[in-house]
């Protein structure tokens, strides 16, 4: 995935807003309020927190979901938790090692058709519709530039 955060520090304490994509599993846009504290003198050792909403961009069924005739997703809540490391390159600038675990869940609503009943012609064949709810978790590794 990619994300970008803008904010503002002040002293130990980074706020910002932060926007990304996400293509794990399905493809995802994150929108979220993200957290983080410095620890130490030179402000090196971090920890972060990202809450938000997790936007689900045009997606279709995996290939394990057979005559599907119609299909929404729709998003949900976006988490991350971790810890990092900030290196100090050259003035203003430094880069940013993080790791941590995230979570992401969205739903989908499939209408599919049974490929055994024919429909008179003309006449659209009924639909049953299914709901799935995921549920992503997984450990991200994070590499950034600050400035």
């Amino acid at each position: 995935g990619f994300q970008t955060v803008n904010g503002i520090q002040f002293s130990q304490w980074f706020t910002g807003i932060g926007i990304g994509v996400d293509n794990y599993r399905y493809k995802t846009l994150p929108l979220f309020f993200d957290a983080r504290k410095y620890f130490g003198k030179k402000n090196n050792l971090f920890a972060y927190g990202d809450l938000g909403y997790d936007f689900a961009l045009k997606n279709k069924p995996g290939k394990e979901i057979l005559y599907y005739g119609t299909y929404k997703f729709s998003g949900g809540i976006y988490t991350d938790l971790g810890v990092g490391y900030k290196w100090k390159l050259i003035k203003k600038t430094s880069f940013l090692l993080s790791a941590g675990y995230s979570y992401k869940k969205i739903f989908d609503k499939i209408g599919t058709s049974s490929p055994v009943i024919d429909c008179a012609p003309g006449v659209a064949c009924p639909l049953d519709y299914t709901k799935y709810n995921y549920g992503f978790g997984r450990i991200v590794l994070k590499a950034g530039v600050d400035f």
